[in-house]
């Protein structure tokens, strides 16, 4: 997009991490639906849905993802949860008939508390969200005390050589290999954590996958 020749590198990284104003509701709208197609597209494979799964997304941006998995999760419920009120207004729009309906419930909030019981999800997924978790242990740690056991977690993200080719903050961005990733799901509890890739143009999408034991 011409428009992001325009805006600064920290703007464009404080967008990125939450979207706000005109820039957010706007701009990182259309930016999030397209760069994130790919790999929405790849976490939704890796979660192997069924009719009556609870999923959970964390930070679901424009509700793109959260729509697709509700037409699926027919007999189940989506959660979502971000904290960018920019984001919240724009996937309320996108889920109009599925919150109507009950099938899909979002709110403002952080991952590092999420609001729900032990035990609550069958399901948990985050698309393009680790760099900026200030915390990774402890978020991750929040997410798996939310999955059942048997649970399955499946995180999308792009990795550390791939974002270091982007003009992005180093001070906002933190940046993973795949080898850092799987470890930080193992180091949370989670079992069998490993890496699945497609590629896709112009970025490689990756998705950490694990299970709660």
């Amino acid at each position: 997009m011409l428009i992001l020749k325009f805006i600064p590198s920290k703007v464009l990284s404080l967008q990125a991490r939450k979207p706000a104003g005109i820039i957010g509701r706007y701009v990182m709208t259309r930016i999030f639906s397209r760069v994130n197609a790919d790999l929405n597209s790849l976490v939704k494979e890796m979660l192997d849905l069924n009719r009556n799964d609870r999923v959970l997304e964390i930070g679901f941006g424009p509700g793109k993802l959260i729509s697709k998995i509700a037409e699926i999760t027919t007999e189940g419920v989506v959660e979502g949860i971000d904290f960018s009120p920019a984001m919240f207004r724009a996937a309320v729009k996108v889920n109009k008939y599925h919150i109507a309906t009950g099938k899909v419930r979002l709110q403002k909030g952080e991952c590092s508390s999420l609001p729900f019981d032990n035990e609550s999800f069958d399901k948990l997924c985050s698309s393009n969200t680790l760099y900026f978790w200030k915390d990774p242990d402890k978020n991750l740690m929040e997410m798996f005390r939310v999955i059942k056991p048997g649970g399955r977690i499946v995180i999308g993200f792009r990795d550390d050589k791939q974002m270091s080719r982007l003009n992005l903050s180093e001070d906002i961005f933190s940046t993973y290999s795949l080898d850092e990733v799987v470890s930080l799901l193992t180091h949370a509890g989670f079992s069998d954590s490993h890496i699945v890739e497609k590629e896709c143009r112009p970025f490689h999408s990756y998705c950490a996958v694990a299970t709660r034991p």
